[in-house]
């Protein structure tokens, strides 16, 4: 019994321990910005803006929600940030807390799974705290679109962990966790998918042979969550045009190999944006990389009968390695948030080897694991910066990937959005003539020339924006306003409804479509509209504002009252001799 409380003692002590070191490492993120993907999954998504959005996040692609379209499918990330928004609404310290626990929740987890694993506490406190505090998970914890690498690691660990309970319990309370776990991890990202074979890494590495009733659930919620995803997404992964032959891509997969290792080994010159570079397999970053292929196939089979841990270790990291590699075409060769799951192969290793030497020398493993620990601890928070300011992320990102055109209209977007028009043309012209083809950024141009009054220089760049991406519902959208400025309403009208055919969740242009139909005296439809626009988006002055004058006009003072009680409460501002007049109706019936 004193042994059993000196162990769970020691054990709250070592996580407490996780906790402290975890939430300081990231401590100074808190502040930063919504910077690149976060404006399309947080600030501009109005899916999130409601519990009524919930079911488009778990039957559309993330960025629907912003008029986006892709083959993600991660409706718990996005459900997250839907519980993230109806606290915080868009002040964005809230969700780098939310994204903050998650990963010490992650390395929480890992702690428990060592334990369960392999019996050894000091290991598991070890290998937690060193990927607690690893600068390589910057972008997924410092990064709020990152939220889906800690989400699903916290899952499949969890289901991993209620599994090897199952073997030992039979109890059913373990069998409903584990699999529930499995379910919200694909729910969070698409590599959970690799779990099933992490169990039988496990089962192979310890010669043991998985039971029917344990084993063939994965392989059925798999398969369920296969047809799902083909059901909305109509691809299983990612499904991007190849942008080179498998034989380029897997000299890419070396490339990566040998820079994942370096960074793990020495995390310095942290970024995004590696983009999808083709290299020679004569190239010295590809030749490394085999070579540590062929070093890690030489380990593993060297440890396949004599050491468990490193079996498994490394097998670990290669499998998890496998769905981000680039062998199926992706958006990068790589990418350093694809080594959250990776890299707990990599901690375990290197979290025995202190091991190792704590039994040869307290104090030397100690010293050496405090040194390296601090040192992981200081440049993590030194990175975090690199995430604070739009401005320094994308200026910086420029150093290591000059050829990004994608950083550049980023660039561009945000130095329009801070007022300054013609840095923010600059900034598009320069990815234009990286890409001549992204119709993103003759968008944006057209959107810098009507904020200038240039209206039909404005349509030029829209319509070329639309002629090279026919699916841009920005793009009409735009088109619209430029055609109502210049006095062309049935053009107008054309536009904004093709803009929220391709994207039904579109309040912006449901907005200007009401106040289009209104000046044509179709009253009926601009209400009808302006009402599909706060469904939309409850937090849209202008449409309330609308709402609240015409359903006055039209002698429905309730329905004015409310829409102008809400304009009040979100800040808008009415003339005060008509909320006067509305105050005579405020306690009568209609």
């Amino acid at each position: 019994m004193p042994t059993r409380f000196f162990s769970k003692f020691k054990s709250l002590i070592f996580i407490i321990l996780i906790i402290i070191l975890g939430f300081s490492a990231y401590f100074n993120c808190l502040g930063g910005d919504f910077i690149w993907d976060d404006l399309n999954l947080i600030k501009n998504n109005t899916y999130i803006r409601n519990w009524s959005g919930l079911p488009q996040l778990f039957t559309k692609n993330i960025y629907a929600g912003s008029g986006g379209d892709s083959n993600f499918y991660r409706p718990l990330q996005m459900a997250t940030y839907s519980a993230d928004y109806s606290f915080w609404k868009l002040d964005v310290r809230g969700y780098h807390l939310t994204n903050i626990l998650l990963h010490v929740l992650a390395a929480l987890a890992l702690y428990f799974f060592i334990c369960v694993l392999f019996n050894q506490q000091l290991l598991a406190l070890f290998s937690a705290l060193l990927f607690a505090v690893h600068p390589v998970h910057t972008e997924a914890v410092a990064y709020l679109s990152g939220r889906a690498d800690p989400l699903s690691a916290i899952f499949i660990i969890l289901s991993f962990i209620f599994y090897l309970k199952f073997l030992q319990d039979k109890k059913n309370t373990s069998w409903v966790v584990m699999l529930l776990s499995f379910i919200f991890a694909l729910l969070s990202r698409e590599n959970a998918l690799i779990l099933p074979l992490l169990l039988l890494l496990y089962h192979y590495t310890f010669k043991s042979k998985p039971a029917l009733k344990s084993f063939l659930p994965f392989l059925i919620i798999s398969a369920s969550y296969i047809l799902l995803r083909l059901s909305f997404m109509t691809t299983l992964l990612y499904a991007l045009p190849p942008p080179a032959a498998f034989i380029q891509r897997l000299s890419g997969f070396f490339a990566a190999l040998s820079v994942y290792y370096r960074i793990l080994f020495l995390p310095l010159d942290l970024h995004m944006e590696y983009g999808n570079l083709v290299f020679s397999f004569f190239a010295p970053q590809v030749i490394l990389g085999f070579a540590i292929i062929l070093f890690l196939l030489a380990c593993i089979l060297k440890s396949k009968n004599t050491q468990p841990l490193i079996f498994f270790s490394l097998f670990w990291f290669i499998l998890t390695l496998v769905p981000v590699s680039n062998l199926y075409p992706l958006n990068a060769y790589m990418a350093e948030h694809w080594l959250y799951l990776p890299s707990i192969g990599f901690f375990i290793i290197l979290g025995n080897l202190f091991v190792w030497l704590y039994k040869k020398s307290k104090i030397l493993s100690l010293g050496l694991f405090i040194c390296l620990l601090f040192g992981y601890f200081s440049l993590t928070i030194k990175q975090n910066d690199y995430w604070k300011s739009a401005e320094y992320f994308f200026k910086r990102t420029l150093q290591y990937a000059p050829w990004s055109y994608r950083v550049y209209y980023n660039l561009g977007n945000f130095y329009s959005d801070a007022g300054d028009t013609g840095q923010g043309i600059r900034m598009y012209q320069k990815a234009i003539q990286i890409n001549p083809q992204y119709a993103e950024a003759f968008n944006n141009i057209g959107g810098a020339c009507l904020s200038l009054g240039k209206n039909a220089e404005a349509v030029k760049y829209f319509q070329e924006a639309v002629r090279l991406n026919p699916g841009l519902p920005q793009a009409y959208y735009n088109l619209g306003n430029a055609y109502h400025n210049l006095e062309q309403k049935d053009k107008s009208i054309k536009m904004f409804e093709k803009s929220i055919k391709l994207n039904p969740a579109y309040p912006e242009a449901y907005n200007n479509l009401a106040a289009e139909y209104a000046d044509s005296g179709n009253i009926d439809e601009a209400i009808r509209l302006w009402n599909k626009t706060v469904q939309i988006n409850p937090d849209f002055t202008a449409a309330h504002f609308n709402l609240c004058v015409f359903y006055f006009m039209r002698k429905e003072y309730a329905l004015a009252i409310r829409h102008c009680d809400r304009l009040l409460a979100l800040g808008g501002q009415v003339d005060a001799r008509f909320l006067t007049e509305l105050g005579k109706f405020r306690n009568k019936k209609n």
